[in-house]
């Protein structure tokens, strides 16, 4: 006939056994399913995206976001995409996490809208002009304009005694503000009322001349 002590160490030896197994059990449950959490880079995105250190950052993000889902998985037991509390370190990981998300998802949707653009034919060009100014396909040509004005007027302050082709680029950059010019190449009266009244629209002294000042708000 068995001890007691043989009795109780017959369970432990069960209980060990068993709690081994109940682990393993846990841990193939917890790698069964894993690849739920992989974040992975969509197809659709621009890889040759004008900035390509936002592109690098968004490749990079994907893998931080699959790695921090992935340690909280596993060595929490925490389901980050279902689960937003938790308590000390593993909170601190779970908000990272959602912080990255939501930048990443902000990356990504201009990526897609990145490539969205060049399928229907834009340049990189282009879609910086559009996508930093957010404004809408259509207005890009009257940007690029305003850029190219931009450039040629720096520096030359256009006033009633500059060469006709200045103050023809300056006609052109009022009437992209609003204005109704007739573009003649000519600082006529109508020509100095409407810079007057975009300078003092944008706080900027009426000078009569179109500085560097003006000049940049005019390009905006």
């Amino acid at each position: 006939m068995r001890s007691p002590i043989s009795f109780f160490i017959l369970f432990l030896i069960v209980a060990l056994a068993a709690a081994g197994i109940y682990q393993r059990y846990e841990k193939h449950k917890r790698y069964e399913n894993i690849s739920r959490f992989d974040y992975f880079s969509k197809d659709s995105i621009d890889y040759n995206y004008y900035d390509q250190g936002a592109l690098h950052t968004y490749l990079e993000n994907c893998q931080s976001l699959t790695d921090i889902a992935k340690s909280l998985w596993l060595k929490d037991g925490i389901d980050v995409l279902a689960t937003k509390e938790a308590y000390g370190e593993a909170q601190s990981r779970i908000n990272r996490y959602h912080r990255l998300l939501r930048y990443t998802q902000v990356l990504e949707e201009k990526l897609v809208q990145s490539q969205d653009m060049k399928d229907q034919g834009l340049t990189n060009e282009d879609i910086k002009i559009i996508l930093d100014k957010d404004i809408t396909i259509g207005a890009v040509e009257n940007e690029k304009d305003k850029m190219a004005a931009y450039d040629y007027l720096k520096g030359k302050n256009v006033s009633s005694g500059s060469k006709p082709n200045e103050i023809w680029e300056l006609q052109k950059l009022l009437n992209a503000n609003d204005y109704n010019l007739t573009i003649n190449g000519i600082y006529d009266a109508a020509t100095d009322s409407a810079l007057l009244d975009f300078q003092k629209e944008n706080n900027i002294y009426p000078s009569h001349s179109c500085d560097d000042v003006t000049l940049r708000k005019l390009a905006e």
